[in-house]
């Protein structure tokens, strides 16, 4: 692969009609972001884009396309605002408190199913941040429960979701705590390092111990270990899920188009700091230009290839894994890129019909042929066996004549 081709790998942007397709095609991309508004659609059309998406992306980048939403229930969700026949998926900590750690389990096996649906292979929840404060931005889409419930829950949800072969996204590392909302303003943290040991770290150890294969870090900015940096774009903070907490699984920065981000200078491309920070899946909805400073920043060495070839060859282990299993089927691509006609497939099938026929009829006359030599050999062996006693005969009667 070329390096714009790994890089392309590594960029998951926001779905857009007008201009995916053509970006699958040309700037290699790992995989798309959905929203609520991409399902306000026939079924059938819905089911069509997608294979098609699915059907560029292998054509040209021989890999399966990453196709996510963020379906944790609430005010958060994609599919079931529009695809689900009681409504949208409740909350997980409403769900919890009416029934329990069962309730949620099922819950999340009818969005697994909605999402297959419609040919999706990524959750990006669950939220696994722990908060007690009901005045906490985070709190609703919480357990609401303490570190050690929320773990509880957490390690049985990621186990479904791991089982059923599906891939689930645990966030935001590393804990939200009280912040306020990072698509609108700059996030700080204050709290001490111990308090991420002993409460928000204990979610995602649980998550990470159940083979969870995807976690997403937040753009707070978190004093206690980078007083620059969003956890995102912090070395620091990767280096702790790594090495601390043993994590070998994909690391998702955040959306870098997040006021958090976007609005704040850090002296460098938000998308090469993602990068070198350790994130392997970058979200980005300013994707074009973060694609071009990625790969500028590794031909100019401040980004080393050996730091691509990791990403990269985790995510192509994590496709190879997952997303074989969420494959749907396709119409092949013309070259000038639409899909073949039902005309087209039909006279397939009729080819294939007739070809089916020849070779029948080939292997009927080939029998006949094969039957008749076996007979005429049999028949010529007799025929030699009588002539051979004929001539016995014929000996022994010349004899007695003598």
């Amino acid at each position: 692969m070329t390096i714009e081709e790994k890089v392309g790998q590594m960029f998951f942007p926001r779905y857009d009609p007008n201009k995916s397709l053509d970006d699958i095609k040309n700037m290699n991309l790992g995989g798309l972001v959905l929203y609520a508004r991409d399902f306000n659609y026939e079924d059938s059309y819905i089911q069509n884009y997608i294979k098609k998406l699915q059907a560029i992306s292998l054509k040209y980048t021989k890999l399966p396309l990453g196709l996510a939403v963020d379906e944790e229930g609430g005010y958060v969700t994609r599919v079931s605002l529009y695809k689900r026949k009681e409504g949208k998926f409740p909350f997980p900590q409403r769900i919890y408190n009416e029934s329990g750690i069962e309730g949620i389990l099922k819950t999340d096996q009818e969005k697994r199913d909605l999402l297959r649906k419609y040919f999706l292979n990524v959750n990006l929840a669950p939220v696994a941040d722990v908060s007690y404060n009901k005045d906490d931005y985070i709190y609703d889409r919480t357990l609401g429960k303490s570190p050690e419930e929320t773990a509880e829950y957490i390690e049985k949800d990621v186990e479904g979701y791991v089982n059923d072969s599906f891939t689930c996204c645990a966030k935001h590392f590393p804990g939200y705590g009280n912040n306020v909302n990072t698509h609108d303003n700059i996030a700080y943290d204050n709290r001490s390092y111990d308090t991420f040991l002993n409460e928000d770290f204990l979610p995602f150890e649980a998550a990470i111990a159940k083979k969870i294969p995807m976690i997403l870090v937040s753009h707070n900015i978190i004093y206690c270990q980078d007083e620059k940096y969003p956890a995102s774009i912090s070395k620091t903070w990767h280096d702790i899920l790594r090495e601390d907490l043993n994590y070998s699984g994909l690391i998702v920065t955040d959306d870098l188009y997040m006021d958090a981000i976007r609005k704040y200078s850090y002296g460098e491309s938000s998308a090469v700091l993602a990068v070198k920070a350790g994130n392997d899946i970058i979200l980005s909805t300013d994707y074009h230009s973060h694609v071009k400073e990625v790969i500028d920043a590794v031909k100019a060495n401040n980004i080393t290839e050996e730091t691509i070839n990791t990403a990269c060859k985790r995510i192509i282990a994590w496709k190879l894994q997952y997303l074989n299993f969420t494959m749907p089927e396709y119409e092949e691509e013309t070259d000038d890129g639409n899909t073949k006609s039902d005309d087209n497939k039909s006279d397939n099938t009729d080819n294939k019909s007739d070809n089916t026929a020849l070779i029948v009829s080939l292997s009927v006359v080939g029998g006949i042929i094969i039957i008749a030599l076996i007979i005429f050999f049999i028949l010529h062996i007799k025929k030699k066996e009588r002539s051979s006693s004929t001539i016995e005969e014929g000996t022994a009667l010349l004899k007695n004549q003598e």
